[in-house]
């Protein structure tokens, strides 16, 4: 049971998903992969509290990282 309520906390912590509109984005054809390499280096980056609540600074975190990779972010924070 244990097991399992860490699980769950661990994964709703990945459940943000910024939007990007794609159409002015520079590199839009690597939109997934650089959102996937984002969220990682905003995890080794962020505390645990951050990864597995999914806070402000993992979140802004990861746009800036794909405002940095030439990518418009709409929802940013």
């Amino acid at each position: 049971m244990r097991n399992i309520l860490l699980l769950s906390l661990l994964v709703s912590g990945c459940a943000f998903t910024p939007v990007a509109d794609l159409r002015v984005s520079k590199e839009a054809n690597h939109y997934q992969r650089d959102l996937t390499e984002c969220r990682s280096l905003a995890e080794d980056a962020s505390g645990a509290f951050d990864r597995l609540y999914g806070t402000y600074s993992y979140k802004k975190m990861v746009m800036k990282c794909l405002g940095g990779r030439g990518h418009s972010i709409l929802n940013d924070i």
